[in-house]
């Protein structure tokens, strides 16, 4: 991932809608936070310059975050 940032504006989609249950959720893990897309069951693309905005207005937005795991077992 890059660490330039661009317009964090580009990943609107992870903290709009009303998708229940969340599709993307931040994965609070080994001291950093990862915006984890439950569907594709892995963390989402996003650039390192962008991350903060991101994860605080996935924050302001009610996205569900912990520290467990999020996805499924891996091969399910």
């Amino acid at each position: 991932m890059s660490t330039r940032a661009q317009d964090p504006r580009r990943y609107a989609h992870l903290w709009e809608g009303s998708q229940a249950p969340h599709r993307w959720v931040l994965w609070n893990t080994e001291g950093r936070t990862v915006v984890f897309d439950r569907t594709l069951n892995m963390p989402a693309d996003v650039d390192d310059g962008d991350l903060e905005a991101v994860v605080g207005r996935m924050r302001e937005a009610g996205v569900p975050e912990g520290d467990e795991y999020p996805g499924r077992p891996c091969g399910s």
